[in-house]
């Protein structure tokens, strides 16, 4: 268990995976400064399978369970001036961070999960993950992104350990691993993580405090639309709020303070699903290739330009990408067929359609779900487990946001 002392990874592993021939070790993880909570820092851990074994060099297995100072790290993976790279999954050098000492083994360390081998990337390093069934493979820039969360999240801790480009221990930070669980455990724990997940989610796009920044934002802003917009309604403010934070704050947020309340209207422009490297989505357009095909060049490069304006303020590279949602609440690309208007003027900058967008669907939603919110909300997203997560995180940012909505 923790100290309470200090900056602390928890790691409670939990069973063993499998999946044909491939097997890990799963758990979960929550970062602590002083015994309380970080925000934000929190998900699910990957490792070899056990026993834990130190004593032995180059034996593939997880480290023992106990306590590990941790230390910046360089190599192929790096804790500083690791690869800006957002275009290419695991391109060289991926963050990391150190566990040492480790008696006899080295080089264990914490690193994204990559590609060629997303099932497991360790021969006893720890890869983080959002939540993961017992065949499911990690997403390489969720895992990457939750390793820089870690680091930047140290930097703040000890700053002095970051100003040079040597590994150095990052005095007061550990990592304290605890469990060494067999595979006979696995099946209780998948009915274990079936109920739990039923009642709250493993990962969300944003912390807590930054849903109540965005409900706060909405609430300054547009307050009474909202209400109007759920008088005599389903759903209330709260939940409109809550898939704002699921949809798009997680970009915007970064905005508030450099761009005016307009402007982050008209730059929700986000989704590069169909083109990016490593995705796919089945409805229209798949990817950019299928828009320009039926709507011609012109339309196919406003939208580019769009997306690219959106890139920019983001730093990164224009791409020749259509993106596939539009605004505040990611009005789908899909809708052209029967809503052409919309994305050829460019109504997204507007919140008042934006809004009533939103409404419609959900209103559409809870007809044909009858009258259920969830169902609704989960439909409003699709089908599927990614559809069934999506509720779930709408669930926990609507509880984020009632103390702001007042609903």
């Amino acid at each position: 268990m923790i100290s309470g002392k200090g900056w602390e990874l928890h790691v409670e592993r939990l069973a063993v995976h499998q999946s044909g021939q491939l097997r890990r070790t799963y758990g979960r993880y929550q970062a602590f400064r002083d015994g309380s909570p970080l925000d934000g820092l929190s998900g699910f851990m990957c490792e070899s399978i056990g026993p834990g074994n130190n004593k032995q060099a180059g034996n593939n297995k997880r480290v023992e369970a106990g306590t590990y100072p941790l230390h910046t790290q360089f190599g192929r993976y790096r804790t500083i001036g690791y690869s800006e790279d957002t275009q290419h999954p695991g391109a060289n050098a991926m963050p990391g961070l150190l566990l040492y000492p480790t008696g006899k083994r080295v080089g264990i360390l914490i690193h994204p999960g990559h590609p060629p081998k997303l099932y497991l990337s360790s021969i006893g390093c720890l890869n983080p993950s959002k939540a993961l069934t017992e065949t499911e493979t990690m997403d390489f820039w969720d895992s990457r992104g939750r390793v820089i969360a870690l680091i930047e999240s140290l930097k703040r801790f000890a700053p002095s350990a970051f100003e040079h480009e040597v590994s150095t221990e990052i005095k007061g930070a550990s990592v304290v691993i605890d469990g060494e669980p067999s595979e006979i455990a696995r099946s209780a724990f998948a009915l274990a993580f079936a109920a739990s997940a039923e009642t709250e989610p493993a990962s969300l796009p944003i912390s807590k405090s930054s849903a109540v920044k965005c409900a706060q934002w909405m609430m300054d802003n547009f307050a009474q639309k909202l209400q109007a917009a759920v008088h005599g309604k389903a759903y209330q403010k709260k939940h409109l709020c809550a898939i704002v934070c699921q949809e798009t704050a997680y970009k915007w947020l970064l905005w508030l303070g450099k761009l005016s309340v307009q402007d982050i209207l008209a730059r929700s422009v986000f989704d590069a699903s169909g083109d990016y490297p490593g995705t796919s989505r089945s409805a229209f357009p798949k990817n950019t290739a299928a828009f320009r095909a039926k709507y011609g060049d012109p339309f196919t490069d406003i939208l580019i330009e769009e997306a690219n304006k959106t890139r920019r303020l983001q730093n990164y590279p224009d791409e020749s990408w259509v993106y596939k949602g539009y605004g505040l609440f990611q009005y789908d690309l899909q809708n052209i067929k029967t809503d052409e208007a919309f994305f050829r003027e460019r109504q997204w900058a507007d919140f008042d359609l934006c809004l009533e967008k939103c409404c419609e669907e959900l209103d559409d939603k809870l007809k044909h779900n009858g009258n259920d919110l969830w169902k609704a909300i989960r439909a409003y997203n699709g089908t599927g487990a990614a559809a069934q997560q999506y509720m779930q995180n709408v669930k926990a940012f609507a509880d984020y946001c009632a103390p702001v909505t007042g609903d």
